[in-house]
């Protein structure tokens, strides 16, 4: 197949040449035959031939002109210029009397082209290039040109590692002088590693040298990873890790002296070779710092964590630079230098390390400004940034007002500039230009939930009131589980130091039975409250607050006798239908969170205790402590750890048998123990149905793993582990309500996706320890509910 496809890339090579060289021969044929005895003057010139282009045009390319004499030896320059406009196929000169006769063959022009196969290089951003070379409909035909861009196009898939690309231009005749240019590009597939050699090495084996490469060798994970997928690219990265993890071992003279790709004969398959020298490895002697000090010396030795004695690491130098740098910038000094000048003592293979301080002047800031909020007033971004005008620049500050800026729920995005004013040298301006979120949003729920079932919603948010940054929310939920009427208000800066104030009131029903939980009930609920938002203990890239307030609930238990159970009618014998209480709250929540959406790094903790009031005869004292907590921690740049665990606990301030049998806690489904339908983990009534208990456990580990499909695509695998109980209290009531059993466990997938119409979330679980009356529920799936 191979020795065919040369044979006829030959025959079209020398069919080409054999074309030329003819063309040539017959040129000049007519130029020796027309020009070669005398030299006359141009009285005329008459072009023959033209269809698109105009006389005038062509007149215009020309070296010669009217009145000009023409000697034998310029005609060569006549039909090089000719040749050179790209506009014609053939040139031919020929004389009658003083008259010069040029004959012209036009170029047919591209009266259609298309681009067909092409994935990995979008066509619409390789069309502005071949407009840039000529290459468009309605353009003169230019084979020399296509020729360019198909090579470009190969290089390119060369370099995304598609060895076995090819691209191929088809061109067909049509009508009135044009013709039809179809780009026909087969990608292939990404050509893999098949084996990586390490040559020279002697401190480390390949192994070791291997794992710190950006590019393995085809594994179990690899299909996810993609990093068996050969590219320039990722060996050049490679070899800046390598070198990376050489110099953090004190082998300051390692040198990479090769490192190739080999193609496999089928193009799909790549073996890496890398050779390199190692040298010696070095170690401190001993590290100094001169210059202009600002700091004390003592601080200094603090901020350089690096003892004499130890192996030379490259990246405990770059730490210890960052680290003064961003002392001296938080005193003010934006724009420190530290210089290393290091010494190597070549005969006992060691380092001395001399950092040179140059802080520059201390700058203060003069004025913070910000550009791009069309619909956000500027006091709402203003009392984000804890950087102070006319106070010394701090570059903690500045990142801290950008990252606060940031969390804004209405701000997408923002960059951050400083620039020195040139009125004074110590003196410098902030800009953050932000990019706006719409801050209004009008959304019409339609989702499903298994729990739930179909779930019907219509919204108004309005994340910032009239440009003040206040939240405003009407939200209407309907489905066989619920019915949820609400409208909340939120002041984020309710007091100037940052205390936020929340109002909401709600309408609610539920029915238990939607859920397949209990039939013998449904309840209507009417919630009003306030809560305080108090920013306490703030840290670097961490928000602490403590949260309080008061809310009044008024609840009434609609009871159906045929379907009730020992537990429900136990307690309404002995506290009624009707309760009315006051929640009063009080709780602590921690956020470390690099990002609000899919975070890849920190966590979020709250914890919370309401304490109920009786309002009215019949209504309880109890109370109820949940705390959450979920924490991110990034493996590499593609694989983040994610643990999660929630517990709870209520019961009454007297007994546990005043604990509303409503206020229950319930396991099991997508957002708790995966793989176990939603809800039926746990106790059970007089009726077998499940009850809920009054307290609750679940945790849950899970390795989030890239997926390469999209950003709006978040995958990963996943142990689940939880269940809920009803304490002493609860035992009298019959039935199989004490008996939770051990705490369940499940493993399994999980992938979230953002989608335009909201987030869909969807497991497949297996059940690893399961019990008899445990109802399984492998895949479960969730549209339009928030994780």
């Amino acid at each position: 197949m191979k020795r065919i496809k040369t044979d006829q890339w030959i025959q079209r090579l020398l069919s080409t040449l054999r074309r030329h060289v003819c063309s040539f021969v017959c040129v000049n044929f007519l130029i020796t035959t027309a020009f070669a005895q005398t030299a006359f003057v141009i009285n005329n010139i008459q072009v023959e031939g033209l269809q698109r282009t105009s006389q005038a045009t062509v007149e215009s390319y020309l070296p010669v002109h009217r009145g000009q004499t023409l000697r034998p030896a310029q005609t060569a320059d006549i039909v090089r210029a000719l040749y050179g406009t790209g506009f014609f196929d053939s040139v031919n000169l020929s004389r009658t009397g003083n008259t010069l006769i040029i004959h012209v063959v036009e170029r047919p022009t591209i009266g259609q082209l298309k681009i067909v196969g092409n994935s990995l290089i979008p066509t619409d951003k390789l069309t502005p290039i071949m407009n840039d070379m000529n290459i468009a409909e309605g353009r003169i035909y230019n084979p020399g040109m296509l020729a360019k861009i198909k090579q470009g196009l190969l290089n390119q898939y060369y370099q995304l590692g598609h060895y076995n690309a090819r691209v191929d231009i088809r061109v067909t005749p049509m009508s009135r002088g044009r013709v039809a240019v179809k780009i026909d590009i087969s990608e292939g597939v990404t050509a893999k590693i098949q084996r990586i050699s390490i040559i020279g090495n002697h401190a480390f084996d390949e192994s070791t040298l291997v794992k710190h490469l950006e590019m393995t060798t085809s594994g179990l994970f690899t299909f996810f990873t993609q990093t068996d997928r050969y590219s320039e690219e990722k060996l050049q990265a490679s070899l800046d890790t390598l070198r990376a993890f050489y110099l953090d071992h004190g082998y300051l003279h390692i040198e990479i002296k090769s490192a190739q790709g080999e193609i496999s004969p089928d193009r799909k398959s790549v073996y890496v070779t890398i050779v390199l020298s190692e040298g010696e490895p070095y170690t401190i002697e001993k590290w100094a710092v001169d210059g202009t000090l600002i700091l004390p010396r003592t601080t200094y030795d603090k901020l350089i964590n690096i003892t004499p004695g130890e192996t030379f690491s490259r990246q405990k130098v770059i730490e210890a630079e960052k680290a003064v740098t961003s002392a001296l910038g938080d005193k003010g000094y934006l724009f420190a230098t530290v210089n290393l000048r290091p010494r190597i003592n070549e005969k006992n293979h060691s380092v001395t390390l001399l950092f040179t301080v140059n802080p520059g002047k201390r700058t203060y800031v003069h004025h913070v400004t910000f550009s791009d909020n069309t619909r956000t007033n500027d006091v709402v971004l203003r009392r984000e940034v804890t950087q102070m005008e006319s106070a010394p620049a701090s570059s903690t500050r500045l990142e801290e007002s950008k990252h606060r800026l940031s969390l804004l729920a209405f701000i997408k995005d923002v960059d951050m500039s400083v620039k020195p004013r040139e009125e004074s040298a110590d003196q410098v301006d902030v800009n953050y230009k932000v990019k706006e979120d719409n801050s209004a949003t009008a959304s019409f729920k339609v989702g499903y939930s298994q729990i739930q079932r179909v779930i019907l919603g219509a919204g108004l948010n309005q994340k910032n009131v009239f440009g003040t940054g206040n939240t405003l929310g009407i939200n209407l939920q309907r489905s066989r589980f619920q019915q949820y009427y609400g409208i909340d208000f939120t002041d984020p800066y309710y007091t100037p130091d940052g205390i936020s104030r929340s109002f909401n009131f709600a309408i609610s029903r539920m029915d238990p039975a939607g859920a397949g939980v209990n039939v013998g009930y449904t309840t209507y609920e009417y919630d009003a409250g306030v809560l305080y938002s108090i920013p306490v203990g703030q840290e670097q890239g961490v928000f602490n607050r403590i949260e309080t307030g008061v809310g009044y609930q008024n609840i009434l238990v609609n009871l159906i006798p045929k379907y009730l159970s020992n537990q429900v009618n136990d307690f309404i014998t002995s506290h009624g239908t009707h309760f009315q209480q006051a929640d009063f709250k009080i709780g602590f929540s921690r956020n470390s969170l690099d990002k609000a959406m899919f975070p890849t790094r920190g966590g979020l903790q709250t914890l919370f205790f309401d304490g109920f009031a009786p309002l009215s005869s019949g209504s309880t004292t109890f109370y109820t402590v949940n705390y959450a907590g979920k924490w991110y921690q990034p493996l590499t740049d593609q694989f983040v750890v994610l643990a999660k665990g929630n517990i709870g606990y209520g019961s009454g301030f007297h007994t546990a048998r005043d604990f509303p049998f409503f206020k229950n806690y319930y396991t099991g489904g997508i957002d708790s123990v995966r793989g176990y339908r939603g809800f039926t983990l746990g106790p059970r009534d007089s009726s077998g149905n499940p009850f809920g208990g009054n307290a609750l456990t679940t945790a849950s580990l899970a390795l989030i793993f890239p997926n390469f499909i999209t950003d709006n695509l978040r995958t990963s695998v996943f142990v689940d582990a939880g269940n809920v109980y009803s304490t002493a209290g609860n035992r009298s009531f019959g039935g199989q309500s004490t008996d939770a059993g051990p705490i369940r466990y499940s493993s399994g997938l999980e992938g979230d996706l953002l989608t335009p119409f909201g987030p869909i979330e969807v497991s497949l679980a297996a059940r690893l320890n399961k019990r008899p009356h445990d109802d399984a529920e492998a895949f479960q799936f969730a549209m339009g509910t928030s994780f």
